[in-house]
């Protein structure tokens, strides 16, 4: 049996134009403003305007910044992902994760905290979320505005007996 998850990121082989070998280190900070395959070691952290797809042999040592990634080695840094971040079942993550959209497979290691960069107005749940809080803010408002009358009125009394 298939089953097809339109979750994950999905990525072209001839989409990839930079590679860091698997018995290549490369310390510093890597740059491109394509996608990019570890297979080897980064020792420093990765910014790329595409996908970062770290095989199950790579290893990232720093932050990354990219569009999406997929993690299927280790990866010791901060996240900063705009759409998609997939750990998979050999995928280690230890760092904190920003991203809009995260699966993280039941048998990879995930050790940090997660923020998901979804904008409230935008999703289903939010959407409502936010119509009860300005329902219920709406009825504190008409509340306040009931009771002032009395409150002014009292005042006003008060005022005529002095």
């Amino acid at each position: 049996m298939l089953f097809w998850d339109d979750n994950k990121v999905r990525v072209s082989q001839t989409s990839i134009s930079t590679f860091v070998g698997a018995d290549t280190k490369l310390e510093g900070t890597l740059i491109t403003r394509s996608s990019v395959r570890v297979d080897g070691t980064i020792v420093g952290g990765v910014v790329a305007d595409g996908t970062v797809i770290l095989s199950q042999n790579g290893q990232i040592q720093g932050n990354v910044i990219a569009e999406n990634i997929v993690v299927a080695g280790v990866l010791d840094g901060n996240l900063t992902i705009k759409d998609k971040t997939n750990i998979e079942p050999t995928g280690e993550v230890y760092g904190d994760i920003n991203t809009s959209r995260i699966l993280i497979d039941e048998q990879s290691v995930f050790q940090g905290k997660c923020n998901m960069n979804v904008d409230r107005t935008k999703s289903k749940k939010g959407k409502l979320k936010l119509r009860e809080i300005s329902k219920e803010e709406q009825e504190a408002e008409e509340k306040k505005a009931e009771d002032k009358p009395a409150e002014n009125e009292q005042n006003g009394q008060q005022d005529a007996k002095k």
